[in-house]
């Protein structure tokens, strides 16, 4: 049977992988390279990692706050012998109230002994920690992803620009069937569509010299 302090050290590995990657993204580094959010004794440590986050003013105010508590009760159980239940790391740990809250706003002073609601405000804790997460670096690559193919749909339009009138004409149709794809994966924003239309525009006065 999966010991507390197992599952609160595991949450923490995973936490601390999507955190890194976040920061890297964030940060723009490539992550396998990196001496702060690689896999090296040199690394950040978790709690630094958070505090860079919030220092950042990426997290919310409240997601700052659970991310925070999490480390807490993370470093708990990987430095003090005596916490191997929830009960124990919240003798010591000032924010109980807080915490339990997670499970239900209804909280009586015997459930405040009892394992089982603290195990299910940690889960509800993580639940919320790690759709954060996972949201937040899905929109960051998107955003990424669409930066990418904004560049390289007005790069390509543009070296169209550059072919002599003879070669634009023979080669527009091939053109359109590779640029097409790329304008298609595009949100396109008032910039995107202007710098577009201005480019077109100017493929059409070039034609009609």
């Amino acid at each position: 049977m999966e010991t507390t302090r197992a599952k609160v050290i595991e949450r923490a590995v995973g936490f601390e992988e999507l955190i890194s990657q976040l920061l890297s993204m964030l940060l723009e580094v490539d992550k396998n390279e990196s001496r702060s959010f690689g896999h090296k004794n040199i690394a950040l440590s978790f709690n630094a990692k958070i505090n860079l986050l919030i220092d950042l003013k990426f997290i919310p105010k409240e997601i700052s706050k659970d991310f925070q508590l999490f480390a807490e009760i993370r470093n708990k159980f990987a430095h003090v012998l005596y916490v191997d239940s929830l009960v124990k790391c919240f003798e010591i740990i000032e924010r109980r109230d807080y915490f339990l809250k997670k499970a239900s706003d209804d909280i009586s002073q015997v459930d405040k002994n009892d394992e089982a609601i603290y195990l299910t405000a940690f889960e509800l804790l993580c639940f919320e920690l790690g759709i954060w997460l996972r949201v937040t670096l899905k929109m960051i690559s998107t955003k990424k992803s669409q930066d990418l193919n904004k560049t390289g749909g007005i790069e390509m339009i543009r070296s169209f620009l550059q072919y002599d009138p003879t070669r634009r004409e023979k080669e527009l149709d091939n053109f359109i069937k590779t640029i097409q794809p790329v304008i298609d994966k595009i949100t396109p924003d008032e910039e995107f569509l202007q710098e577009y239309e201005r480019l077109l525009k100017k493929a059409k006065e070039l034609k009609e010299e």
